[in-house]
């Protein structure tokens, strides 16, 4: 499992627009299992988004707004994942930290 660390500004399919004074989540994956994953961050702040994308078609999630620090994710099919997860600071975002090349 690989985490990144990388500012997205504002586009179709992104969050709100990244500011350096949000802080990013730190993330970590709690469970896996055949088509299920969990993840926990710490509180940061008091919103949250998170997605993912599917690499072998490019699927990508709808992206789910929160102030939970926990997700899980059920009902994915077999491949390679990217999982995105940002703070919300008033209508701005922190970096997005990225799980990447998790197989489910």
């Amino acid at each position: 499992m690989l985490v990144l660390l990388i500012p997205v500004a504002a586009g179709s399919g992104n969050p709100p627009m990244t500011n350096s004074d949000c802080p990013a989540p730190q993330v970590s994956m709690l469970s896996q299992s055949a088509g299920s994953v969990s993840f926990t961050w710490n509180a940061v702040g008091s919103a949250y988004v998170v997605y993912y994308t599917r690499q072998g078609d490019n699927f990508s999630s709808a992206q789910v707004y929160t102030n939970k620090t926990s997700i899980t994710f059920s009902g994915l099919s077999s491949g390679a994942y990217k999982f995105y997860f940002a703070t919300v600071c008033v209508g701005e975002q922190s970096e997005i930290i990225i799980i990447e090349d998790l197989v489910i």
